[in-house]
């Protein structure tokens, strides 16, 4: 049984895949399987990935036959993991040589479920705009003991970011939702951590996050499912049992209401969790607010539109605030 098993979700990533698998079969810690599962791609993947796997045997292939998405894919690969832990990497980075042993030694040392390194970069094709992770608001120190409802509440929602003992996800059927865009994680990693009594967080090598202007998370409509996402870990939350006690609900990310299905889907939710949001908003954004304030005082979608630009992106909130600082300065 290998110490860690990594899955990488694969769709039509040619390009990236030598240097994202390269990176792993790098790595200082050896005791690792490699399974990347296939997720019907149309371009050259497939091939890369029987070449790849022919040269280190660490490798594995997992073909679905049509593309079915990344949770799918990632569900199958937890399916077939053998590893005591379960790391995911998507197709299009990469991680720093000694990544995985760092992660290993803290989990073996803390002897906890879930284990999580606050260092990564956003990598650009501009290395000068590259940016790296900052203090995300409460790591105090370089590694330390973390209430789950911190990290729920202010730790970015990527899994990534997280070494998993399988047993534990198994034990707690942890699997990823069928939602679109690229929020995924938000479900996944928020019910990983409100099972955990604690998180271990630590400060340690890089994982290189590819910026790509193409990919899900930087659509515009992903708001939209970011809302979606919690709103079913809000659900499955309130299924548990679990106190919902200072822990953030959502965060508002860039939404363009261009139909009246994602209006009526973000209003359904907003309005069944805004009173526990009005009454903690110290832990949400001005644009939270404005989001949940515009969105439940209107009663349908055309009463929306009446009021207010379809495009409620920070960026459009942003060029309001400067268009009208203008004018009053003119």
């Amino acid at each position: 049984m290998p110490a860690i098993s990594v899955i990488v979700p694969v769709y039509n990533t040619e390009a990236f895949l030598e240097k994202t698998v390269g990176s792993l079969t790098a790595q200082t810690f050896k005791d690792i399987e490699i399974l990347c599962v296939n997720d019907g791609s149309t371009d050259g993947s497939l091939d890369v990935l029987r070449r790849l796997s022919e040269a280190d045997n660490r490798v594995k292939i997992i073909n679905l036959d049509r593309n079915s998405g990344v949770s799918v894919a990632r569900n199958t690969g937890i399916e077939k993991a053998k590893g005591e832990y379960i790391y995911f990497l998507d197709s299009d980075d990469w991680i720093d040589p000694d990544y995985l042993e760092a992660m290993y030694a803290h989990a073996v040392e803390t002897g906890l479920d879930v284990i999580v390194n606050a260092n990564y970069i956003k990598e650009y094709d501009d290395p000068s705009a590259n940016r790296k992770s900052g203090t995300f608001g409460f790591i105090n120190s370089d590694a330390g003991f973390y209430p789950p409802v911190i990290l729920q509440s202010y730790y970015p929602p990527v899994i990534w970011t997280c070494l998993y003992r399988r047993k534990f996800l198994i034990d707690n059927n942890i699997r990823y939702p069928i939602v679109k865009g690229g929020a995924e994680d938000i479900y996944f990693t928020g019910l990983a951590y409100m099972l955990v009594p604690e998180v271990f967080v630590f400060r340690g090598p890089f994982h290189h996050y590819l910026q790509r202007a193409n990919s899900l998370f930087h659509q515009n409509s992903n708001g939209i499912y970011y809302l979606e996402s919690f709103s079913i870990l809000y659900d499955e939350l309130k299924a548990r049992n679990i106190p919902l006690d200072g822990v953030k609900l959502f965060y508002a990310g860039p939404i363009i209401f261009d139909a009246r299905e994602k209006f009526d889907l973000t209003r359904e939710f907003l309005l069944k969790i805004a009173p526990a949001v009005m009454a903690d908003k110290k832990m949400y954004t001005g644009h939270d607010l404005m989001l949940i304030d515009v969105v439940t005082s209107c009663p349908d979608y055309e009463t929306y539109l009446s009021r207010h630009n379809p495009n409620i992106s920070i960026e459009f909130v942003r060029n309001s605030i400067r268009a009208r600082r203008q004018q009053t300065n003119e």
